[in-house]
């Protein structure tokens, strides 16, 4: 048998973008510890911050 894991999740990681796109890299479901999205605009539009944010303590 397997213990249960403990994660902590990132509540404020965005992953829906109005005039771009989001990756979402190294999860399955929701946002947790150790995960990460990249950001990227639709043509005519650009990008103000970080084009990657991660989730970390």
């Amino acid at each position: 048998l397997s213990r249960p894991l403990t994660v902590r999740t990132c509540p404020k990681m965005h992953l829906s973008l109005e005039n771009g796109r989001v990756v979402p890299r190294g999860l399955e479901r929701v946002p947790v510890e150790g995960t990460w999205a990249e950001y990227s605009c639709e043509p005519g539009f650009r990008l103000v911050g970080s084009a990657r944010s991660n989730c970390t303590k």
